[in-house]
């Protein structure tokens, strides 16, 4: 059936103004002064100020990397916080509802003046509705697989990665990286091994973590459940830490309880 051209551009014409519509920064109420008000009032300390860990406000760069997983993923950090890290579940202000933090997050991508270039690409990887935060984070290339190259500080994952690539197309998607990383959990959780033992294991392998400091940090293990808590120097650590020890045969459960002196600041 041929349409007419006048009715193909009036369509034409809707589709790009519910797009344009839909655009997470088109409000022009993000650019008002009562805007930067809040900013000001909620945000500013720790994005204008003091916290090292945070990204600058009229930091292009910055920014525009973090909003490639998408907005979804950036306003999730924004309203439920980042563990152990100084970004407290929305900002340590309860009282803001999670449209008022939505905002507020919008607010600091246009005065960082984040490319139209980049907020397309967070769109598209949105429209791929990945739920799990670690493979977003894995996943560098943002093509909504993981390939063995974004995997390779991850020997765990990529001993099993074969395995679990049902299809054999030498990626991993969202739902084979999830079956892969349960099938780790499990494999930890029903290995027997007393809490001593799980505790020797754990402080061996700290040893070896680069920038452990040499005291402070405190290792208990009760019925699995491994408690690691103390001050170091940076979230980089504390990464390396978790991802040094969540494997260790034996542990039922891993509470973090980590902290770096930035955190301590703010707390």
């Amino acid at each position: 059936m041929k349409m007419k051209l006048p009715l193909f551009l009036g369509l034409l014409t809707v589709t790009f103004f519910q797009i344009a519509s839909a655009h997470p920064l088109s409000n022009p109420a993000l650019k008002s002064p009562e805007s930067a008000s809040s900013y000001r009032q909620y945000c500013s300390h720790c994005h204008s100020g003091s916290a090292p860990s945070a990204p600058r406000v009229g930091d292009t760069k910055d920014w525009s990397v973090r909003l490639l997983s998408g907005f979804d993923y950036l306003y999730h950090s924004a309203i439920y916080g980042i563990p152990n890290t100084a970004m407290l579940a929305k900002g340590g202000h309860p009282e803001l509802s999670d449209d008022q933090i939505k905002d507020l997050v919008g607010y600091m991508l246009i005065s960082s003046k984040v490319s139209s270039v980049t907020i397309e690409k967070a769109l598209k990887y949105d429209g791929f509705l990945i739920a799990d935060r670690e493979f977003i984070h894995l996943d560098t290339n943002k093509n909504a697989f993981l390939e063995k190259k974004e995997l390779q500080s991850e020997n765990a994952f990529l001993k099993l990665f074969d395995e679990f690539d049902k299809n054999q197309d030498t990626r991993l998607s969202p739902a084979e990286f999830i079956d892969l990383r349960s099938s780790l959990e499990l494999l930890r959780q029903t290995q027997n091994l007393t809490d001593e033992e799980i505790m020797n294991q754990v402080n061996a392998t700290l040893a070896n973590v680069k920038g452990m400091p040499p005291s402070g940090i405190r290792v208990n293990s009760k019925n699995g459940t491994l408690s690691i808590a103390g001050v170091v120097g940076s979230n980089t650590i504390i990464d390396q830490i978790w991802r040094s020890i969540r494997w260790i045969p034996g542990i039922k459960v891993i509470d973090n309880r980590l902290m770096t002196s930035e955190m301590l600041a703010f707390d």
